[in-house]
């Protein structure tokens, strides 16, 4: 299963790469200290005509190090196509500071019988502490890096190489080193670069990378027991060459724990990286089984269950029995009385995509160039108006006295693929006559209804959500049952109730969900770019094609 897919390319990565990685990595690196370091260096024999001595075990301790105008700077961020990341930081002309120990057993010649070897004299220890300042000219730091999931999102960071080339030891000056250039200052220089090579550059990337990329499941949690699942899909992550990355989020969502099952297990195709030179960062197909799972969510939370009172309302008469005894003759003996209108699903809307067609502002304007004045005239009383089928769309025009002639250009503007919602709704009249056992009159009402407005924004609980308007297509109501005496069911009694009581309140609850809208899985201190987003219905999905933002830039 994967309800939501992803595809990153290049633009994307060397983007989060510079936010995830190297902002903060770089100013935690500077604040690094080199390991201690112990150095055999073994002894020699100094010789000349005014000196002669001899010194052996000798060994270096290098301790407290830490280092100096250590500024390191991003290099490059690369994919490489086993899927590892190589990320290369470098940091110049920089020194080390360590306290220098050395100790050692000297030696001096004594000397021999005439025509005979000199001997040496017992040994005498020495030990001796300096400053040791060894600069390095560059350092070159390769941190590789994988994506992963391992029961949870996260980026691994493999074992890093540092390359310090060409480093000037700077033995200091009372050293006995001082005495032996040669094999012994290189085995220092040598020793002072494995040194900084050994600092541990591995586990702060991942304490700076992994806290981050663990919160993805966290954008999810819409809050009041709404959970939305961003685990792994079918088919793991995938990698494109050097280009980008492509993955599968299951998807879907539970209520207080218990999961939501659709009729359908969304399988969506994954998306093509954005090229190379695209500005845009990502591009993410969401599938309606997202819409579907909040639905279900909000209707399992009873968050779409409504309740009107006649006070409730503008015009509170639309609720009062009063305002319908003329039309239902049985409802006169409880004309003193208001009703109150409770609304619930029976079940769970659900959606699905098809070909729509909606007479939008947008397709408005494009047909003033395209159609004579006098019909778009005649259309403009259509403005606004959603239509699920081709023959509502031409029975409205017909009634609009517009000719067929024109029918063809007008639908053409107007259609598009569309994300229709039907809902199946419970609605109940109550009269209040505050007795035991109310007078009520039950009907049921169907109601079409097409996303519109889609766009990206916060939601609930602080989540980045695809949020989107509903635009009502149609709706029809149902007498069921009443326990009014006589009382005959109406259409013009259940019509006028529903829409001037029922479906402005019941509204209200679709928009807040709607605003509300769907998670999508996202990184702890990142933001989608809202307002550049492209988004658009296509066959099965919403595409959504974006940048993202660091929110602490």
């Amino acid at each position: 299963m994967r309800a939501i897919t992803i595809a990153i390319g290049k633009t994307g990565i060397d983007f989060f790469a510079q936010k995830l990685v190297v902002k903060k990595l770089v100013n935690t690196l500077s604040a690094l200290k080199p390991p201690d370091k112990t150095i055999n260096i073994g002894g020699f024999v100094y010789d000349d005509w005014s000196l002669e001595f001899k010194a052996e075990s000798i060994i270096v301790y290098l301790t407290q190090g830490k280092l100096l105008n250590f500024s390191p700077k991003f290099q490059s961020f690369a994919q490489q196509d086993s899927g590892n990341f190589s990320l290369t930081i470098a940091a110049n002309n920089f020194t080390a500071q360590y306290n220098w120990e050395e100790k050692y057993n000297y030696f001096t010649q004594n000397s021999g019988p005439r025509g005979g070897h000199p001997t040496w004299s017992t040994p005498e220890p020495k030990d001796k502490t300096f400053g040791f300042t060894p600069a390095f000219p560059v350092l070159t730091l390769t941190v590789p890096l994988r994506f992963e999931y391992n029961n949870g999102w996260e980026i691994v960071v493999l074992a890093p190489t540092a390359n310090t080339p060409n480093i000037k030891a700077n033995v200091p000056s009372d050293s006995i080193l001082q005495y032996q250039e040669g094999i012994y200052r290189h085995n220092v220089s040598d020793a002072s670069a494995s040194s900084v090579s050994a600092i541990d550059f591995s586990q702060p990337v991942r304490q700076l990378i992994g806290g981050i990329v663990a919160d993805i499941p966290a954008s999810g949690n819409l809050g009041n027991g709404i959970v939305y699942d961003f685990s792994l899909g079918d088919n793991g992550l995938k990698f494109t060459g050097s280009d980008g990355i492509q993955m599968g989020v299951k998807g879907g969502a539970s209520y207080n724990g218990t999961a939501f099952s659709g009729d359908a297990t969304p399988t969506l195709p994954l998306p093509v990286p954005p090229a190379d030179t695209d500005s845009h960062h990502l591009n993410m197909y969401v599938s309606n089984y997202e819409i579907d799972a909040l639905y279900w969510t909000y209707w399992k939370a009873g968050k779409l269950n409504v309740v009107v009172n006649a006070a409730d309302l503008q015009d509170p008469n639309i609720l009062k029995v009063k305002t319908y005894t003329s039309s239902e003759k049985s409802l006169k003996p409880f004309q003193s009385f208001a009703m109150q209108a409770q609304i619930s699903p029976f079940a769970a809307p659900a959606s699905a995509f098809q070909t729509v067609w909606v007479l939008t502002t947008a397709v408005m304007d494009r047909l003033t160039s395209k159609l004579p004045s006098t019909i778009w005239n005649l259309l403009n009383g259509l403005q606004g108006n959603a239509y699920a089928s081709q023959s509502s769309l031409e029975t409205d025009l017909t009634g609009a006295t517009i000719p067929s002639s024109d029918f063809q250009t007008i639908e053409k503007e107007a259609q598009s693929m569309g994300m229709v919602v039907t809902s199946s709704l419970n609605f109940d009249l109550i009269i209040q006559t505050f007795q035991p056992n109310p007078p009520d009159i039950k009907f049921s009402v169907t109601r079409t209804d097409i996303l519109s407005n889609l766009r990206l924004g916060v939601g609930a609980n602080k989540t980045q959500t695809l949020q989107y308007d509903f635009t009502n297509i149609t709706f029809s109501t149902t007498f069921n049952s009443s326990t009014v005496p006589g009382f005959s069911g109406g259409e013009y009694f259940s019509n006028t109730v529903w829409q001037q009581a029922g479906e402005p309140q019941y509204e209200k609850a679709l928009a807040e969900m709607g605003g509300t809208g769907v998670p999508l899985p996202i990184m702890a201190d990142f933001k989608f770019d809202f307002e550049n987003a492209e988004l658009s219905i296509q066959q099965g999905y919403v595409s959504i094609l974006a940048s993202v933002l660091y929110k602490n830039k």
